[in-house]
């Protein structure tokens, strides 16, 4: 474990991983103080979250003294290049991630997962695998418990999801197991290009030596043409073809095999109950480390087979007069979108839009005149979503979410269903992904209550 006694800390950020930071911070006995542009009014629960020793900067940092911190830790929301991090560089401070400063406490062997899609679903299927096999594990990282909430405990393993974000100051993080599930376009608004994205991604391997595990989708582009360490032993996993290390599909089961060792057949895929090829991929990776990890193969089997999702990931809400709902809120960008349309043909009703990225809607164009009926757009970027699908109807520019479900609703009939799959952020009408999947949610009840109603 590092020695972080007697070092002056500055926290850059007061959400939940920033607070989580402080904590630790202040347990290791660094003196701390922590900086955030919204006031203390704006933050929830920050006095039963931060230490009270804790020097609280609130309401802005532009302008705050450096002299005397030998350490910034930068919260995921906080870019290398803002102003405050790059005072902190010229001054010769040392930068470091929460994730660097979590892995650096922890008495556990990391299980990493990163990617543009499925991040929170892998890393939520490998905790199962985990618990399954007995082991004490914990789940966290940028899928909600800050990773440094495990430092100094006693877990047999950590399974965290990693970001770009959180990537960007990282020194020594090295997880035993790593994996890279995809790179499609997102984040270009911060990142600047996909070249600069995709080698952030990349990190998440730099670190790791022929005793560590990489695991990475044979099947992406993106993923293929990236430069990445070659020291780990490297496993692939793929939908389309075999793979001499990794997970491919054969028969419709999952086999896999770990660099030279034998082939384990797992489970056949149809057993799923996690909708999508996405999924299945998914899966795949998940069986991949689980083995890697050491668990037995009827743990993994168990593990994944009894997986139903996570919260706003393709959940189903609900069956209305024979129309599905879908709250696939967690499609933050293009492809996730595209994804989640693909298993539909021509039968549901999109609700999309929300904060722009910079992203192409081109793709996302293209997938809804092969899959939908109709689109109903929300958010800052609706007007040019219409634009982009052209000739392309029914499409409505709705009020709100419960106008957009109502008019989706209209469009539908027995058998269609309706999607909520943004291919955008939230930030623009939400505070975060969830809350926007809560209001479509309630949308959706609405329509069943006053269904219920005039019956």
């Amino acid at each position: 474990m590092a020695d972080y006694s007697n070092r002056k800390a500055l926290i850059v950020g007061a959400a939940r991983s920033g607070l989580s930071a402080a904590r630790l911070l202040d347990r290791l006995g660094s003196e701390t103080a922590i900086t955030d542009m919204k006031s203390a009014k704006k933050i929830a629960d920050l006095d039963a979250n931060l230490p009270g020793r804790t020097k609280r900067m609130l309401g802005g940092h532009d302008e705050i003294d450096l002299a005397g911190y030998d350490l910034v830790v930068l919260s995921p929301g906080v870019p290398l290049d803002s102003p405050l991090a790059t005072r902190a560089r010229k001054a010769r401070i040392e930068i470091i991630s929460e994730l660097e400063l979590a892995f650096t406490s922890l008495n556990a062997p990391v299980i990493a997962i990163t990617g543009t899609n499925g991040k929170s679903t892998t890393t939520a299927l490998i905790g199962e695998i985990a618990r399954a096999g007995g082991a004490r594990v914990y789940v966290g990282g940028n899928i909600g418990a800050p990773l440094a909430d495990a430092a100094g405990s006693d877990y047999d393993w950590v399974v965290a999801e990693v970001s770009s974000f959180q990537l960007e100051a990282i020194k020594t993080f090295r997880p035993k197991i790593g994996l890279l599930l995809n790179i499609t376009p997102d984040h270009i608004d911060r990142h600047g290009s996909m070249e600069v994205y995709s080698g952030l991604k990349a990190r998440l391997f730099e670190n790791q030596t022929p005793d560590d595990i990489m695991i990475i989708n044979a099947d992406d582009p993106w993923v293929m043409g990236t430069k990445l360490n070659t020291s780990p032993v490297i496993c692939r996993f793929s939908r389309l073809s075999s793979v001499g290390s990794g997970a491919w599909i054969e028969e419709g089961i999952v086999s896999v095999r770990i660099g030279k060792g034998k082939i384990t057949r797992l489970f056949a895929i149809d057993k799923l109950k996690i909708e999508g090829s996405h999924n299945i991929e998914n899966a795949m990776a998940a069986s991949i480390a689980g083995l890697a990890a050491g668990f037995d193969a009827e743990d993994v089997t168990k593990a994944i087979l009894g997986f139903k999702g996570l919260r706003h990931r393709m959940e189903f809400v609900g069956e209305i007069n024979g129309i599905r709902f879908y709250n696939d809120s967690k499609g933050t960008n293009i492809d996730a979108s595209v994804k989640s349309l693909a298993g539909f043909t021509k039968n549901v009703v999109l609700i999309a839009g929300g904060s722009s990225k910079g992203l192409d809607f081109a793709p996302l164009v293209e997938a809804v005149f092969k899959h939908a009926k109709g689109v109903t757009l929300i958010g800052e970027t609706a007007r040019e979503i219409e634009k982009s699908l052209g000739q392309f109807q029914p499409k409505i520019m709705a009020n709100d979410m419960n106008h957009a479900v109502r008019i989706a609703t209209e469009w539908c009939g027995p058998g269609d269903a309706v999607l909520l799959s943004p291919g955008c952020a939230s930030f623009d009408m939400y505070e975060n992904f969830e809350q926007r999947g809560e209001a479509f949610i309630s949308a959706v009840n609405k329509i069943r209550e006053s269904l219920q109603t005039c019956r």
